[in-house]
């Protein structure tokens, strides 16, 4: 199972990179940072076409599992997220056959939240999953709020829950400790 990490936020070495890096850590995983791209929002008349979208799908199509890191902001997705899935318009309409092989691939969602947990938040994935035949494998959430310090045992149960479902450690190589509780 090849996996891919599609990181996405503000800060491309806040928070929520940290807890990617942890999992980068622990595997050889690709990480393809949103910022890095020239990704502009879904345009009805597809004007947009020269932009780095289209290449970075077909690049992404060569694994299996997606890895969405990304930050909570107003209770959803990251703006580069929110543009990048936006896009997936363009493989419904003008390139369907780039869109068809989205079918069985599978989608884990890894998100930090500064504020309370973000109720809803995985609908959006869920059914974008739903519509396009992709298998939602669910998500890992890290609070990085100010009092992240009281939470860094359920931060690290998290990241080490990722780990498990994404195959990157099994039960008996599992490890307890990480880079993660000195990082955020």
């Amino acid at each position: 199972m090849t996996q891919v990490i599609i990181f996405g936020s503000s800060r491309s070495f806040g928070n929520t990179r940290k807890v990617v890096d942890d999992i980068l850590d622990s595997a050889g995983i690709e990480l393809f940072d949103l910022n890095n791209f020239d990704i502009s929002p879904f345009d009805y008349e597809h004007r947009n076409q020269s932009d780095d979208f289209i290449p970075l799908i077909e690049k992404l199509l060569a694994y299996d599992t997606w890895i969405v890191g990304t930050p909570v902001y107003w209770y959803n997705m990251s703006t580069q997220h929110k543009i990048f899935f936006d896009r997936f318009s363009d493989l419904l309409k003008i390139r369907k056959d780039l869109g068809r092989k989205l079918r069985g691939k599978k989608l884990f969602v890894i998100a930090s939240f500064g504020d309370s947990y973000p109720k809803g938040f995985e609908d959006t994935f869920e059914q974008i999953c739903e519509y396009l035949g992709m298998e939602y494998l669910g998500s890992s959430f890290v609070y990085s709020g100010t009092k992240h310090e009281k939470y860094l045992e359920q931060n690290q149960a998290e990241v080490n829950k990722a780990k498990l479902k994404l195959g990157i450690v099994n039960e008996s190589n599992f490890l307890t400790t990480s880079k993660l509780k000195s990082k955020i």
